[in-house]
């Protein structure tokens, strides 16, 4: 049965999950108080938290760290940046920790919190319960996780996991549960060999040529593009296009991160860039992958469109390394 639960935050349970919206911003001063009387009092000592922070494992400003104590030590930290998303390894690993951990006694709960309670806890909560098949589809845990999310009473406004890539990884995790048994899909390896941007117009000078691609993997950045150096942009004025290829791409695989920086005065919104992308090598098909605006971090918000007119969108066209070549 699944029931909902209010706390003096976001909260809601999700068959004995509780998902918490925005305690991590008040677990320190003088808010220690009401965690300890409040959670401990409904919860005590079946806990099991998920907390999102840096990898270098330092608090994002605002997200301050706290004594496992007050949790009996029963806590799992996972590195998430902020608007970002979990490797797909990490949620298999989160999920299969939660079913293990939930199929130890009937009333053991999982508390699941970032920062706001939305998108790094939306998307591991969405894999927990697709691995858990309440539900089947990204879709539906998704659709279902904002409702429960969204408080109607205070405001109309979403509250559910909102950017495309944790949506993306959320569908890559049913892919993971329906087709693949809870196992990662085998491991393909790739190069960048050319990225096309759509309807570049008015998108800082609108040629390309303030634009830089930052490749990261491994949270390391393996790869800036420098038009002297390693590409070349060729903007097609007819069709609006902008080409820019890659000549020394490094070898890619599984969670693989894209930014485009920019030396114009583009806004600047989620990860402190005007665009940027996740995807995973084993889910690319035809070695293409094509995001339209709605699809693209940042460019999705509607505040943004005065700049990314509705054709706008980045395809990236990969060559595959095959082992032993």
């Amino acid at each position: 049965m699944l029931l909902s639960v209010l706390l003096p935050c976001h909260s809601h349970l999700l068959d004995s999950s509780l998902s918490i919206g925005i305690p991590l911003r008040k677990l320190c001063g003088s808010w220690i108080p009401n965690i300890k009387t409040t959670i401990k009092s409904i919860i005590y000592a079946t806990l099991n938290i998920l907390t999102a922070a840096r990898a270098s494992q330092k608090p994002f400003k605002g997200e301050r760290a706290y004594d496992p104590k007050y949790f009996h030590y029963r806590v799992r930290r996972i590195m998430i940046d902020d608007h970002n998303v979990p490797t797909l390894s990490e949620m298999l690993a989160f999920t299969k920790e939660v079913d293990e951990w939930m199929a130890q006694d009937d009333e053991n709960i999982i508390a699941i919190h970032c920062k706001g309670g939305k998108g790094r806890t939306g998307t591991m909560a969405c894999a927990c319960l697709i691995a858990s098949e309440i539900f089947t589809t990204a879709e539906d845990s998704l659709y279902y996780f904002g409702e429960r999310r969204t408080d109607k009473s205070t405001s109309t406004k979403y509250q559910g996991v909102e950017t495309p890539s944790q949506s993306r990884y959320v569908g890559y995790f049913a892919d993971v549960k329906n087709i693949y048994n809870l196992n990662l899909p085998a491991r393909k390896t790739l190069k960048i060999k050319k990225i096309v941007i759509y309807s570049i117009h008015g998108v800082g000078k609108g040629n390309g040529n303030d634009l830089k691609v930052q490749i990261i993997l491994h949270r390391k950045i393996v790869f800036l593009s420098s038009a002297s150096k390693n590409c070349w942009i060729l903007h097609d004025i007819e069709t609006d296009n902008v080409i820019i290829h890659l000549s020394s791409c490094p070898p890619l695989y599984d969670d693989v991160k894209v930014r485009f920086l920019s030396s114009s005065v583009l806004p600047k919104y989620y990860d402190n860039c005007p665009f940027f992308f996740w995807f995973h090598t084993s889910f690319i098909q035809n070695n293409r992958l094509y995001l339209s605006r709605n699809e693209l971090d940042n460019p999705h918000k509607p505040k943004t469109w005065k700049i990314y007119r509705p054709e706008f969108a980045v395809e990236v066209f990969f060559d595959e390394v095959v082992a032993g070549t």
